[in-house]
């Protein structure tokens, strides 16, 4: 049997054929899907999960009990353009899983239901070629093209260094096993996509893997009965990246305010913020944001400088702060603080949520404690109806009543898998869920106060469906330092790879925010960091985990002044973000691309996430290496000219360009439409 795929239009062909059945694309023809008997493509079964969580990181085994291929087609109905079939695994046994194949949003869904009792497993092959390169899975810190590789897809930690062959990750492994590996990440996605044009998507909640060891085939796997596969194609790979709005979603233009300047993420009590904002203003830094985390209070562990998670103004560290806010609002400037979806035990809010049990509970019926690293906390059950609108109250009057346009809206990837929640929802499944009904929150909350699109919180955790309720995502905890798995390079690298799922807007810590185990963050490193943010949609610095033992900018007048002009030029893009974000938003086409989106036939692009696209006009190649004044850099094809010099270059060729502090590699369009803007720009730093 052979079931062809073309222009939104299915034709089934050799239907009396049961046990060997194919999907075909028309166009191109290629076959995607091809199961027999002997290799059976979709496979079923029965399994165990065990998993060990240490403040956030977890330890995944399995005792698999059964796996069962389902080669033969059985009970074939078509109606339209709709083909239902059961499948079974031998001739005369009962059939175990039904399909039903249908054209909906975009692409063909492959929806399943499980007809046997006790199913909990899950693997389907899909047709690959050698040639295949394969990108996304979410938000991808190490790896951006993903061949040779299996990723399993579980919201967590992405832990320390995340290399397991480097000393930091070796060290925060012996601590607490916190070293994180190459595919642990805060915003997994079982979705991918191909150099041949093809969107994929598994619908599950559950642990998922995907694996791409395998050249002739892409292994999809999860611990339950998906819902459905999603299958896309587009005549380019742009037009592919874009097939993620119909399915998921896409954010909305972020307000002029954001990107008016840098927000300055600053701490210690109202005297130490205000002060350090003069010294700022008086540099000459344009200033977006004042923000700070610490607005709760501060609680110390080993790791560093903690907060108080009690979600109250701690008015004896910032004294008199409701008329500061007001001032700086006055002068232009937003105040921006900091929340997430847990309760500290020694504070007041989390004896009314255990009161009202609206906390996530152990089996026995008591709150589930986490350990956060020296103290303890309850999760708010984000299922429960009256604790989700409980803590959406808390959000509108607390944080938007209290003057926040912004928030860090932090965790979300701690649920234990062994916990009771609302409604008797099993956690091990709802577990993927959590993040994106933490962003439901607090969209919610915008939403009941009419703030949307003025306020925005910002993320590090996600899932399938946070894109359309997180405005802003930031590429989470980096390490203070330059190694390519967990420093600099990697929030590049983690930047693109959540575009190519659908995020178009994000952005990174300047200056990272981990320094253990010896790492400490240079004044160069923050320089270039500052560098790499002025051409991301957002600018926003971190003090770290542990500011005193760190480089900060208000240490050194001559960084105070590199950052006065990194953030007039941001300021001097903002017409250039405006189009380049609605595109986003009509399109889902990502702010920041991947070069090969723009040049599919140069080879040399489709490896590189060193570099990238600020929409489809500029070109931003940040330093990634510590003592480095040149790199070279790839062309897409076109006319292009370096944006410091003026210099005219034929793309389609490799160039080096000198690159001292304060003048990364940007190239801009030789035809852009808004050349008229980056042409005032290279003529005012020349």
């Amino acid at each position: 049997m052979k079931i062809v795929l073309a222009a939104g239009k299915l034709s089934v062909m050799d239907p009396t054929v049961v046990d060997d059945w194919q999907l075909q694309w028309a166009q191109p023809a290629e076959t995607i899907l091809h199961s027999t008997a002997a290799q059976p493509a979709i496979l079923v079964g029965e399994g165990h999960g065990d998993f060990k969580m240490t403040n956030g990181n977890f330890r995944i085994t399995e005792q698999r009990h059964s796996q069962i291929g389902l080669p033969w087609v059985r009970n074939l109905e078509q109606a339209g353009n709709t083909v239902q079939f059961d499948l079974a695994p031998t001739p005369t046994s009962p059939s175990y899983l039904q399909l039903t194949l249908h054209y909906r949003t975009a692409g063909w869904h492959l929806d399943f239901r499980p007809l046997a009792g006790q199913l909990n497993r899950f693997w389907l092959r899909l047709l690959a070629q050698p040639s295949d390169r394969f990108y996304g899975a979410g938000e991808q810190f190490s790896a951006f093209e993903l061949s040779g590789r299996r990723f399993p897809i579980w919201t967590s930690e992405p832990g320390i260094g995340r290399n397991k062959q480097t000393a930091v990750t070796q060290a925060a492994d012996r601590a607490n096993g916190g070293g994180g590996d190459y595919y642990t990440t805060n915003y997994p996605q079982a979705t991918y996509l191909t150099s041949r044009h093809q969107l994929v998507h598994l619908a599950t909640s559950a642990y998922a893997v995907l694996d791409f060891q395998d050249q002739r085939f892409t292994e999809l796997s999860a611990w339950e009965i998906p819902t459905a596969l999603y299958l896309g194609h587009a005549e380019t790979l742009a037009a592919t990246v874009a097939l993620n709005k119909d399915w998921f979603g896409t954010q909305p233009p972020l307000p002029d305010w954001l990107l008016s300047g840098v927000v300055l993420g600053l701490q210690g009590g109202t005297t130490a913020v205000k002060t350090a904002v003069t010294q700022a203003q008086q540099a000459g830094v344009n200033i977006a944001g004042v923000w700070t985390q610490d607005w709760v209070g501060p609680l110390t562990t080993s790791f560093g400088k903690r907060l108080h998670w009690d979600w109250h103004l701690d008015e004896k560290t910032y004294p008199q702060w409701p008329q500061q806010v007001r001032r700086w609002r006055q002068q232009g400037i937003r105040y921006l603080g900091y929340i997430n979806p847990y309760l500290v035990t020694d504070g007041p809010l989390f004896k009314t949520a255990a009161d009202n049990q609206y906390l996530v509970q152990t089996q026995a019926g008591e709150p589930y404690l986490i350990d956060f690293g020296e103290f303890e906390c309850g999760t708010v059950d984000l299922l429960n109806p009256a604790a989700f609108h409980w803590f959406q109250t808390l959000i509108e009057t607390r944080l938007i009543g209290g003057g926040m346009s912004g928030w860090m809206a932090d965790f979300g990837e701690y649920l234990p898998t062994d916990a009771r929640l609302y409604g008797n929802v099993d956690a091990e499944t709802a577990h993927n869920r959590w993040p994106v009904l933490w962003a439901k929150l607090n969209r919610a909350a915008l939403d009941a106060t009419g703030t949307t699109g003025d306020v925005v919180p910002f993320f590090r955790s996600g899932g399938v469906g946070t894109q359309k309720y997180a405005p802003l995502l930031w590429a989470g905890d980096q390490s203070s330092d330059w190694t390519p798995d967990d420093g600099i390079p990697s929030a590049v690298t983690g930047m693109l790879t959540t575009g190519l799922t659908g995020n178009g807007l994000t952005h990174s810590d300047i200056g990272g925010y981990t320094s253990l185990y010896g790492v400490k963050r240079s004044k160069e490193l923050w320089l270039r960091w500052a560098e790499l943010a002025a051409f991301t949609p957002v600018m926003r610095t971190h003090e770290g985990n542990r500011p005193a033992e760190n480089f900060q900018p208000n240490q050194d007048q001559a960084a105070l002044r590199q950052l006065a002009r990194l953030t007039t030029i941001h300021r001097h893009l903002l017409p250039y973000f405006r189009r380049v974000m609605a595109e986003n938003t009509a399109t889902g086409l990502p702010v920041m691309r991947p070069l090969m989106l723009a040049d599919e036939a140069n080879q040399a692009l489709w490896h590189e996430h060193s570099s990238f696209l600020l929409g489809n006009d500029l070109l931003v190649a940040p330093i990634l290496h510590p003592h480095t004044t040149q790199r070279t850099v790839t062309l897409p094809a076109g006319d292009w000219v370096h944006l410091w010099s003026g210099r005219q270059l034929t793309g389609g060729q490799t160039v080096s360009v000198v690159a001292p502090l304060g003048q990364p590699p940007v190239f801009y369009r030789a035809d852009a439409a808004d050349q008229a803007t980056f042409k005032a720009l290279c003529d005012k730093e020349n």
